[in-house]
């Protein structure tokens, strides 16, 4: 018996103690971008491009030949040929494949940020669900408490029909958002835990970025850009082009060089050489060799106008954050000039005040409370798509731009 206890001991201390550490914070969540199983594929293609699988011969040809014109014994002849590979063109096949990796580095980057980007706008979305789900369960219960007040006080000066059935309403109204919260909650929820694979997260210590923090962030970023990772694609993209319109150019045969052998002929040597050169005065591949060209011409085009879009995007969207933070600080600004809960202090101390007053104005702050979160969140989603837009989320070292603490994780 004390055996059995002891174990059921240990395997509850050992369970709690795997509870305790699979906890996960939000820079672990930010984290599993880049281990996505989206990323398995360029990781394939970069591993295959090694010299081995590419890499040109540098005899392209060998070849065993024997000849005898007028079927005599004496005129046997026997020789090796082999075509030695074209030099122009295992150095440019080279450089084709090498660009070509630098093109799937750029496609696992560009794959990283958007799984990284796809991850803030989840752990964002859900950390403001549920600080406005609280907001929504302290309405609910000023509204019970209103609908308490009126029920039992239905003989008094207090009750009337239509404030009772507004109140119900209110409460209908209430249960309502409540629900539609429950349901982006769970999902956003179930989203995050299986891109971490674990069955729940205990983020409620978990405190978003001030927008204070978010314009000095901001401002410095736009002052210190990164370049565009989409910019980066075309660009070499371009190369991969160039390199592909060199190599079809080198595309020609060099040439021969002949070993020969005369083993009954009457002659000074047994042996002899042979060679030839071709000039490639005439090619076979200029149809291919302008396809080519074409796309190097044709991407050219779309980085000018990649770079000019780029350029307006960055401006837009620094702008149009700095007009959301300016509206939340008004907004702001606003509430506390209402000053609704020093108001509330000086009625709750007046004696014989009307309780349903208190509550309707309790109701009214968490309404203000409410409209300012649905303004900061704003300027949380539109601050996400700044980062991504002036490529920030994937710079090392990797911050989660989230916390206020900008914490650093890897």
């Amino acid at each position: 018996m004390a055996k059995r206890i002891t174990f059921f001991i240990l395997a509850f201390l050992f369970s709690g103690w795997n509870t305790a550490f699979a906890q996960t914070s939000v820079s672990d969540f930010l984290l599993t971008a880049f281990e996505d199983i989206n990323t398995q594929g360029y990781d394939a293609s970069i591993d295959f491009i090694s010299p081995r699988n590419y890499r040109l011969p540098v005899v392209e040809d060998l070849e065993f030949r024997f000849s005898n014109d007028e079927f005599t014994l004496e005129d046997q002849q026997y020789a090796i040929r082999f075509r030695p590979g074209n030099p122009w063109k295992i150095r440019r096949n080279n450089a084709l494949f090498n660009a070509t990796k630098k093109e799937l580095t750029i496609r696992k980057k560009i794959q990283y940020q958007e799984n990284l980007e796809a991850r803030y706008e989840l752990a964002a979305e859900y950390l403001l669900d549920v600080q406005l789900m609280e907001i929504e369960e302290q309405k609910y219960s000023l509204i019970q408490k209103r609908v308490d007040i009126l029920s039992t006080n239905m003989e008094s000066s207090l009750f009337t029909a239509k404030d009772f059935v507004e109140a119900k309403l209110d409460q209908v109204d209430a249960i309502t958002n409540q629900e539609d919260l429950n349901v982006s909650i769970s999902q956003t929820k179930r989203e995050i835990t299986s891109l971490l694979q674990q069955p729940d997260i205990e983020w409620n210590h978990e405190q978003l970025i001030s927008v204070t923090a978010i314009e000095n962030i901001s401002d410095e970023v736009a002052l210190n850009s990164f370049s565009s990772l989409e910019l980066d694609l075309i660009s070499q993209q371009i190369e991969v082009a160039k390199s592909e319109v060199k190599l079809e150019k080198a595309d020609f045969n060099v040439g021969y060089f002949q070993t020969e052998y005369y083993p009954e002929t009457n002659r000074d040597s047994d042996f002899g050489i042979a060679f030839g050169i071709s000039i490639p005065i005439f090619k076979s591949n200029k149809n291919q060799i302008a396809e080519r060209k074409l796309d190097e011409i044709e991407l050219k085009g779309e980085l000018a106008a990649e770079q000019f879009q780029d350029s307006v995007k960055r401006i837009t969207e620094y702008e149009y954050l700095k007009s959301l933070i300016t509206q939340h600080e008004i907004l702001t600004d606003r509430i506390n000039a209402l000053d609704l809960i020093t108001l509330k202090k000086n009625l709750s101390q007046i004696e014989n005040n009307n309780p349903l007053t208190i509550l309707e104005l309790e109701e009214g702050i968490l309404k203000l409370k409410e409209l300012e979160l649905k303004s900061y969140r704003r300027v949380v989603e539109q601050y996400i798509e700044f980062l991504n837009t002036f490529n920030v989320l994937t710079q090392l070292p990797l911050t989660n731009y989230l916390s206020e603490s900008l914490e650093t994780f890897e």
